[in-house]
């Protein structure tokens, strides 16, 4: 299902290598997240849900691979890396990042990362009750439908 999500440029991979490396524990979140889960759609972004904003190893991160991190503009903002990255603060309508990490499913991009599963992101956009997310909305009840009724053939 990752065919659904464009690949990663070098670069970016190498971000997020470096940041696995350095230890930062972060989620795809979001459209993006739901893309590499086999939801039909598209987005521009890819949203990274982040421990510890504080966490000097993010900036380190960005830094080995030629970008930045600053965490003074809101949201805050991973430069040099590609134009894909955004930061995300919080999630609407769902807990700590540390309640949502343990519940992330890992997903192999060429690189292992940690994924909002799509029961999750739905919360999330529903909770955010945005105009924007309608159709996402629709989508991603019907790609957990259909996972759900693939599951129940296979056994």
């Amino acid at each position: 299902m990752v065919d659904s999500l464009a690949p990663l440029t070098d670069l970016e991979r190498a971000f997020l290598e470096a940041l696995e490396s350095r230890g930062v524990r972060f989620l795809v979140v979001g459209m993006s997240a739901a893309l590499i889960q086999g939801v039909r759609g598209a987005t521009e972004d890819i949203d990274l849900w982040f421990e510890r904003l504080s966490d000097p190893a993010i900036a380190a991160a960005a830094g080995a691979v030629g970008g930045f991190f600053v965490t003074r503009t809101q949201p805050p903002l991973i430069g040099g890396v590609g134009d894909r990255f955004d930061v995300v603060t919080t999630m609407d309508g769902l807990p700590s990042f540390d309640s949502e990490y343990g519940r992330a499913i890992d997903v192999d991009l060429g690189i292992h990362v940690k994924v909002l599963p799509l029961d999750r992101i739905l919360v999330s956009k529903r909770a955010a009750n945005r105009e924007k997310d309608r159709i996402p909305i629709e989508q991603i009840e019907r790609t957990i439908r259909l996972l759900a009724a693939l599951s129940d053939d296979d056994e």
